[in-house]
């Protein structure tokens, strides 16, 4: 589960939000509903979609499932906040609205579709839904007050310009067919996007100025234009991504520390260079990379293989600021041969052949 941070204090101001929320929920559930229908029709026309039994939850099956006693939204008492009901072959969860304290629900690994899911926007305090492995083709779940954390990894998902929360902070839709980041609502609080393993390949449209965390693993993104707009981005994970070049980084992203890199198609130390404008990067992770010997694919990583520790001090003279290089520290007598190869690249000005070198690789990629 990816970290987030719940606020549940009532808020007066936010009544006449509500109604217009509602307005928006009967216009974004209709399009959900026929957006689903025809990806629905969609699938039915290319494979047979299983159908599963009825499946109705009890009452008593919620009951013992329960735990993390706490306070009470309004204080006045403790109750149980949290319930598991995972792994049940459930296709009717309506029995959960009993249970109206509810902050935290785990549903996953069910038969689940979106309207058979809408029964948890009856529980008012409910803050994170957790639905892996079901039957969704749709996460436009109604507006809830307090729903900070929505996690669909492994359903059907196509699309998340439907999805709006309010008070949304991190959304999980890993090992989807998503092809676009994009949303029809605006959501300001969210901090982390979670979209590893799906179809994306271009990033151009994100604005999300105060996203925290974003893991693209997986995807087919090339280009990284369009990333200087996460103005506050601390996290970015882009593990297996035909990326070869790593333009669009700027000096304005000032609290970028972790960028992972690993079986990327990243070449040449001068894309590697090109981070130098990040101030605050302390760990980099290009293992797998061509520039340190791997083949840029997933599959043909090997977990033992040796670091070449020239490259690792080529990579450290270019970025000085690293404390960690792929999985390990940075060492003492690391920091100081960069620090004489920094003096020698300074005596020679740099040598001009990878320049050129790397100019007749990005007309090469621009070309593909």
């Amino acid at each position: 589960m990816l970290k987030s941070h719940f606020n549940l204090q009532q808020d007066d101001e936010k009544e006449l939000e509500e109604t217009q929320d509602h307005k928006k929920d009967e216009e974004i559930e209709l399009m959900a509903e026929e957006l689903e229908h025809e990806q629905l029709e969609e699938d039915a026309a290319k494979e047979i979609i299983p159908s599963y039994p009825e499946r109705i939850l009890k009452r008593s099956e919620i009951s013992i499932r329960l735990s993390l006693l706490g306070k009470t939204a309004e204080g006045d008492g403790y109750t149980y906040l949290k319930a598991a009901c995972t792994g049940m072959g459930l296709t009717d969860i309506t029995a959960v609205k009993s249970f109206q304290h509810l902050q935290f629900l785990d549903v996953s690994n069910n038969n689940l579709n979106l309207a058979s899911l809408q029964a948890i926007t009856e529980l008012p305090y409910l803050v994170l839904i957790h639905a892996d492995k079901n039957q969704l083709y749709s996460a436009a779940l109604r507006t809830m007050k307090y729903m900070q954390v929505v996690i669909m990894n492994n359903n059907n998902l196509t699309s998340v310009w439907d999805v709006y929360q309010p008070e949304l902070s991190t959304l999980e839709v890993g090992y989807n067919k998503i092809k676009n980041i994009r949303f029809e609502g605006n959501m300001p609080e969210i901090k982390c996007l979670d979209f590893r393993y799906n179809f994306i390949e271009d990033i151009s449209n994100l604005n999300f100025p105060n996203l925290d965390s974003l893991y693209l693993a997986g995807n087919k993104i090339q280009s990284l234009i369009g990333i200087e707009r996460l103005v506050n981005l601390r996290i970015l994970h882009l593990r297996n991504n035909p990326i070869k070049l790593l333009y669009g980084f700027e000096e304005g992203m000032k609290k970028l520390q972790y960028i992972n890199l690993r079986n990327c198609k990243v070449a040449t130390l001068k894309q590697i260079k090109k981070l130098r404008v990040l101030e605050t990067l302390t760990t980099l992770v290009i293992k797998g990379c061509p520039f340190m010997g791997g083949t840029g694919e997933e599959d043909a990583e090997v977990g033992s293989e040796e670091e070449d520790p020239e490259l690792r001090v080529e990579v450290l003279a270019a970025l000085p600021r690293l404390k960690r290089l792929n999985k390990g520290v940075v060492s003492p007598e690391e920091r100081e041969e960069a620090k004489e190869l920094m003096k020698q690249w300074l005596e020679e000005g740099e040598n001009d052949e990878e320049e050129l070198q790397e100019e007749q690789h990005d007309e090469d990629s621009n070309a593909d």
